[in-house]
């Protein structure tokens, strides 16, 4: 927990210029329409995959659906802590 290098008492402008130019360029990106249809055209690319699954296996679709109840969240926050 003592950890003199983990927070410092400066600032680093380049770190929060960063930080806050890649979301604001990435929402800018994701409002012009052009950008708008290469992300919709993204996120189908990546879903089907990784949600095919699903379709193809009764027993992993119905382990994600337990899994994404509320009782099971409270369950994952049990064992945490």
């Amino acid at each position: 927990m003592n950890n003199p290098g983990l927070f410092q008492a400066r600032w680093n402008a380049r770190q929060l210029a960063f930080c806050n130019v890649v979301p604001l360029a990435l929402l800018a990106f994701c409002l012009w329409p052009t950008g708008q249809r290469q992300c919709v055209f993204f996120d189908g690319w990546l879903f089907h995959p990784l949600n095919s699954p699903l379709a193809t296996n009764p027993i992993w679709l119905h382990i994600w659906a337990i899994a994404s109840l509320r009782p099971f969240d409270a369950v994952g926050r049990w064992f945490r802590g």
